[in-house]
């Protein structure tokens, strides 16, 4: 599924815009050059809508795709100083965690590929947390924040923002830095709110939890349930206000280029794909919430190893626009990639004939490439079978069944 960018590459503003959608460049330490959008993008972007409802707590343990509360970004930039390309099966559910994957291959003009998760619906004030692993590798930045902007309108159309980054360049010997940020209703990312916090321990080592609490008065940050920073709202300084926009939840891991080493480091590749693990994440909704217990662990898997299902499909367009790829992820009851297995499906829409039949790596996926067309409106792929030796499929409990694309 690919999400809709509209205003991506429609213009030198737009770009600029573009860049500062997720958390990263605009926290530089001085602002690059040409990274402010004109007023009229934003004019042009906002539409009147009907603003959107508020979600309830949750709590997900991340064993699964949830595709009713989560979307991952797939098939699309952000242009500088972000050095990625984002798709889909760059996120993956294994073992109780997901992880997102960073690596060198190459797609839509970028260099690298990596993965952003973000919530479908909009959430308010209350108590945000995720237990992760960030990526010690400098020139990456490992998120969790929430984000509203003229596309992801969150009721203003503004952009307003709420971040915890790890930045590579800050994982100091046995005393990681992490940052924390804001924005309120500031198109422009005009306001430099940044903060490194040192936390006296190496966070790459170990899960730990981090998290913010929001309400009218402002923000705190917490470390494993302890507040360790926190910014009252004022004139000078407003915090952003869940009457005016709700947000989004996002995670994500990304490499900067040349325009963000002064900020998270100079990215070299190390040979091997990096991984960013998260454990969980949790809302509270409410402005009298807390953070200061940790959820209860995550019950023991409790389905069958030997029933299969399909957790993802996931489209791609390759080839300049001429080709669908199509990834098809298959686990078993307990969450667990299911290697060897047998995967068929169908293609419709524009273009009809392609793989048929493929089987699943290590990972889990399965990956199909349609024929190639120089005219593609929508392209669809269904997964019709699954098998393997010794086990069998339940399609009733997939998560995804087909995928759509289009350019």
């Amino acid at each position: 599924m690919r999400q809709d960018w509209r205003f991506f590459g429609s213009s030198a503003a737009a770009s600029a815009a573009l860049v500062m959608v997720l958390a990263g460049c605009r926290e530089q330490p001085t602002s690059p050059p040409a990274m402010t959008p004109d007023a009229s993008t934003f004019a042009a972007a906002r539409r009147p809508a009907k603003p959107p409802a508020e979600q309830l707590s949750f709590i997900d343990y991340l064993d699964g795709y949830d595709t009713a509360r989560w979307l991952k970004a797939d098939g699309w930039t952000n242009g500088s100083p972000f050095d990625n390309a984002w798709l889909a099966d760059h996120i993956t559910f294994a073992g109780g965690l997901m992880s997102i994957r960073l690596d060198d291959q190459r797609a839509l003009g970028e260099p690298y590929s990596s993965g952003n998760y973000q919530s479908v619906g909009f959430h308010g004030y209350g108590c945000y947390e995720a237990s992760f692993r960030p990526v010690p590798v400098p020139g990456t930045v490992t998120s969790f924040f929430t984000f509203a902007g003229p596309y992801d309108n969150g009721g203003n159309g503004s952009h307003n923002e709420i971040d915890i980054e790890f930045l590579g360049n800050h994982f100091l010997a046995g005393n990681t830095e992490v940052q924390f940020n804001f924005y309120a209703n500031d198109d422009a990312y005009a306001s430099r709110n940044e903060h490194l916090h040192p936390l006296g321990f190496d966070a790459a080592a170990a899960f730990h939890r981090y998290g913010f609490r929001w309400t009218s008065a402002g923000i705190a940050w917490y470390v494993d349930g302890v507040p360790v920073y926190q910014v009252a709202d004022s004139p000078e300084h407003p915090t952003p206000k869940a009457a005016e926009s709700l947000q989004k939840i996002m995670m994500n891991l990304w490499p900067v280029d040349a325009t963000a080493a002064a900020w998270a480091g100079t990215f070299v590749y190390p040979g091997q794909p990096l991984e960013a693990s998260y454990q969980w994440v949790r809302f509270v909704r409410g402005e009298d919430c807390t953070l200061d217990v940790a959820p209860q662990e995550p019950p023991p898997p409790s389905g069958d190893p030997g029933v299969l299902h399909v957790s993802g499909v996931a489209l791609q367009l390759a080839a300049r626009n001429t080709q669908a790829v199509a990834r098809v992820t298959v686990v078993d009851g307990t969450g667990q990639p299911a290697a060897g297995t047998t995967v068929t499906g169908t293609w419709s829409g524009s273009i009809t004939t392609g793989d048929a039949l493929r089987e699943t790596g290590t990972d889990g996926v399965a990956t199909f490439y349609s024929a190639r067309s120089r005219t593609i409106a929508s392209v669809t792929f269904c997964v019709t079978g699954v098998t393997r030796a010794g086990s069998t499929y339940d399609a009733t409990k997939n998560l995804a069944t087909c995928g759509t694309v289009s350019p």
